[in-house]
């Protein structure tokens, strides 16, 4: 075969890796950044049985919640290859990096146990279990750990002898998972004691030999666990029980681990980030992580949207801090529809150090796991009491010491904002987020993530369901006043740039055009560049639909700059519009 192979939009530029189902290839996006790219063999993919398990495990796994994970981004069918699309994780595996640079040890080898538990509790919480959890599934990314896999550990069926082989290592196989039996989460929590047993000491937990050898180990011997220290050891020997119903779950691992405090999966993830140093020869560069590290305003995620609700009028501008209006209307004063109350301050202070609210106290021990075993709390947790301390006390004053890395992929889950409210309505809706704009109204959603200084592409697969109108993306935007440049297609077959500015009419900069064969209108990928602003060419703007350049344009009369981006639509008849968005993607402009 000659020339680069493209599957599902996605160019294949080397193998990472192969296993038991496929191929793991490096690939080029739709929007030039970088994705890893999981080919099933055809014969599978051919299977009818095989292809319905796919999507409705594909559609579990783009359930779970990024954290500390690589994320589902894409899955498809392309002639008899079935492919998965994740995040790109630049690092070794955990396997790798102790075989070569031996065991982790002190505040590694916890923000490890913590990041590998934290993304078990998102991985469980969408319902989905991982079976096949161990060391070559966990990636040493600069910014922590990040579990991999989970998007397809249920695709075979679990109910034969040979299944049970593909689905798990036998090394870190749980008793049950051995005995054939049926599986839940408590096996993962098994998988989590004996990866970080063989992370903390660099032995596999029941030793080598033949499969079988070790097998009857597991079932009927303990894991060796002399090597790890005592609060460690502690909490791998519960996850290690053989009897499942006496293993901790994913959240009480995290209790245990943090002295008892119940962290959120954001809260945790931020402590492993500003933990880990990583194994040595890990660069600084950071990874393809398409997941938020906190919000714009460096919040934790789980506090909810930040302003990322915004409707207004079809044909206006947003009126200060207005997130509704109707069509036809001017500034309505500021009225925040939608807003998130009741759930704190909020402070961005640069180089600040974490503080605990006035009167909250930070002193005392913990105690955590089960019967209320007194655990020893390690000094890195410290900074995760403190910000949990904060946020029950509704004020957070959080360092700007990490960022949201480069390309970011939705997760609508992810602080999306929903709702019913006056001009329409947000939800998720499996892994899809789905806006409804009643008739005068528009819709816009700000990603809950800022743009990257400088030029940004953003790019959403969408497909129109209901009505007519116009959908698409907008970036170098703001959630509060409005300024936006708006990228839309309608179900007719134009395309629009659109310049928007608080309180004025849209600034048409190209269009309405048609599409000139760049269907379909009523649904397909569409790609917006935002190049800029410079102080002598201003931004350039291009728009690409179905991987087609369709407009192009320069704004130079007061540009606007980076800021938010997101998703819009807007109905052109009396009738409301509805469209589904089925993936949602920022980067920065290349080189």
């Amino acid at each position: 075969m000659s020339g680069e192979r493209v599957i599902g939009g996605y160019v294949l530029r080397r193998v990472l890796g192969r296993g038991g189902m496929g191929e793991v290839h490096l690939a080029t996006t739709p929007t030039g950044g970088l994705a890893a790219v999981k080919v099933i063999h055809p014969e599978l993919a051919r299977d009818p049985a095989f292809r319905r398990r796919f999507a409705r495990e594909v559609a579990a796994a783009r359930r779970v919640a990024r954290f500390c994970t690589a994320p589902v981004l894409d899955a498809g069918i392309d002639g008899d290859v079935a492919y998965l699309v994740t995040e790109y994780v630049k690092g070794p595996d955990l396997a790798k990096a102790v075989r070569e640079q031996g065991p982790l040890s002190g505040s590694d080898l916890e923000a490890l146990a913590v990041g590998i538990a934290t993304a078990l509790g998102a991985i469980h919480g969408a319902g989905v279990v991982h079976r096949d959890l161990k060391p070559s599934n966990v990636l040493l990314s600069p910014l922590g750990p990040r579990v991999i896999d989970f998007g397809i550990a249920q695709l075979v069926e679990a109910d034969s002898q040979a299944s049970q082989a593909i689905l798990g290592t036998p090394a870190f196989m749980a008793p049950e998972q051995v005995r054939g039996e049926s599986l839940g989460p408590a096996a993962d929590v098994y998988a989590w004691g004996g990866v970080i047993a063989f992370a903390g000491t660099g032995r596999l937990p029941f030793g080598g030999g033949s499969p079988a050898e070790v097998l009857y180990r597991i079932v009927n011997e303990g894991p060796r666990l002399d090597g790890l220290d005592a609060g460690m050891r502690g909490v791998v020997e519960r996850a290690m029980a053989r009897d499942p119903r006496l293993r901790p779950t994913a959240r009480q691992l995290l209790e245990s681990l943090t002295g008892g405090r119940q962290l959120s999966p954001a809260t945790a993830t931020q402590v492993v980030e500003r933990t880990w140093t990583g194994p040595r020869g890990l660069t600084a560069e950071q990874p393809a992580a398409f997941g938020p590290r906190g919000s714009t305003e460096e919040q934790p995620a789980d506090l909810g949207p930040r302003g990322s609700t915004v409707e207004q009028p079809a044909d206006f501008g947003s009126r200060g801090s207005t997130e509704e209006q109707p069509a036809g209307f001017g500034t309505r004063g500021g009225e925040r529809v939608g807003a998130v109350e009741g759930r704190g301050l909020v402070a961005a202070v640069e180089d600040a150090p974490v503080q605990a609210a006035a009167g909250v106290s930070l002193a005392g021990g913990g105690r955590g796991g089960r019967g209320g075993v007194a655990r020893r709390r390690w000094p890195w947790v410290a900074g995760a009491v403190a910000v949990l301390a904060a946020v029950v006390a509704g004020v957070v004053v959080v360092p700007r010491v990490w960022s949201p890395s480069w390309p970011y992929a939705a997760g609508f889950g992810d602080s999306w904002a929903t709702g019913a409210s006056d001009g329409g309505d947000a939800r998720v809706a499996g892994s899809d987020y789905l806006l409804t704009a009643k008739p005068g109204w528009r819709l816009w959603k700000s990603a809950p993530v800022p743009e990257p200084s400088g030029g940004v592409v953003v790019s959403a697969k969408a497909r129109l369901e209901q009505g007519s109108g116009e959908y698409g993306v907008w970036c170098h935007g703001s959630a509060s006043s409005g300024d936006r440049y708006d990228f839309g297609v309608s179900g007719s077959g134009q395309v629009t740039i659109v310049k928007r500015r608080t309180g004025q009419k849209g600034t048409p900069l190209y269009g309405p055009a048609a599409l000139s064969g760049a269907a379909p209108a009523r649904g397909g990928r569409i790609v917006a560049e935002c190049a800029g602003p410079s102080d002598s060419a201003g931004v350039t703007l291009r728009m690409w639909v179905n991987e087609k350049l369709v407009a192009e344009v320069s704004d130079v009369n007061d540009p606007l700059g980076p800021g938010a981006a997101g998703v819009q639509v807007a109905p052109d008849a009396g009738e409301a519009l509805r469209v589904r968005f089925e993936s949602f993607a920022i980067d920065r402009t290349k080189d």
